[in-house]
């Protein structure tokens, strides 16, 4: 471990609202703490980057950290680099070796998803509604989240569809940790109603909602500007899964969306359920851990 508390504080916020247990760092962590598995080439740099760079007290302590950080480094040496998992957007905030893989749910080197704890299955544990039951197409609740690569994607789905009766979004006003219960419950019945829902990228490229919606029993619809940040594109068809679509593509969805029959529809949550397991914090980890020693 680092010799510094200030890399293992605790998260001050809890979102999304359905997290309840670790955020994906903490459980890769305990993981890597608890089954000590054989790690070997690459050494993992343990920290909970997330909990400390969303803190209002960070950029007073980012030398401090910087200084134990190094000391670990000079520790803990290692002749095939290190590696790291990040959740935040920004991915770490401090200086690492350049021979460090980056595991990354919305920037880095290597996409993993976006994914939380919820022990409580809140979302899994809610009524699927089959494709026949469904009541809309398509639809997005959720804000207009700036990013620094253009176009921004959010901004270009709302002009570009809010006048379209079959793709029904909501703007929620502007992004909070705190998100209450009325939009909560919004959020979960409108995607239950919906064949297919926007997950588009927000400021960072990842998107809880894209796991969220399989969850919920809709088929998600990822956009993205610059790179498309899926995980485990080697293994995983993401054809037969979903719909992936650059923004610059946003023309052709609804008739692309139209065009998915239901045959086509079931096939993907049948696919779903074989690779859902890589979408679960177990099950990314341990693809980690066989990606560092392949």
């Amino acid at each position: 471990m680092i010799d510094s508390e200030l890399f293992y504080c605790k998260n001050p916020d809890t979102y999304p609202p359905f997290k309840n247990g670790f955020y994906m760092e903490e459980y890769f962590l305990k993981k890597i703490q608890i089954e000590n598995p054989v790690l070997s080439k690459r050494k993992y740099i343990p920290a909970l980057w997330t909990n400390f760079q969303v803190s209002s007290w960070f950029s007073n302590k980012i030398e401090e950290m910087q200084n134990s950080l190094d000391q670990w480094f000079k520790e803990n040496p290692s002749e095939y680099g290190y590696f790291t998992v990040v959740q935040h957007d920004d991915g770490p905030r401090l200086k690492l070796p350049q021979n460090t893989v980056i595991y990354g749910a919305c920037c880095g080197m290597v996409p993993i998803p976006l994914i939380y704890q919820d022990i409580d299955n809140t979302l899994n544990r809610l009524k699927k509604i089959p494709f026949q039951e469904k009541t809309m197409l398509c639809s997005f609740v959720g804000n207009i989240t700036a990013n620094s690569v253009q176009p921004n994607v959010r901004e270009t789905i709302f002009k570009k569809f809010k006048q379209n009766p079959k793709i029904v979004l909501y703007d929620s006003g502007g992004w909070t940790p705190q998100v209450n219960t009325g939009l909560q419950k919004l959020f979960i019945d409108m995607t239950q109603k919906s064949k297919f829902a926007l997950a588009p990228r927000g400021y960072g490229r990842g998107s809880f909602r894209f796991y969220e919606c399989f969850q919920l029993g809709t088929i998600p619809i990822y956009v993205w500007n610059d790179f498309e940040w899926l995980p485990y594109m080697d293994i995983i068809d993401y054809e037969r899964l979903c719909i992936s679509i650059h923004v610059s593509e946003l023309d052709h969805l609804e008739l692309l969306l139209e065009s998915i029959t239901e045959q086509t529809y079931n096939e993907m949550f049948e696919y779903y359920e074989e690779i859902k397991h890589l979408f679960e914090l177990d099950g990314m980890s341990s693809e980690i851990i066989r990606h560092v020693n392949y």
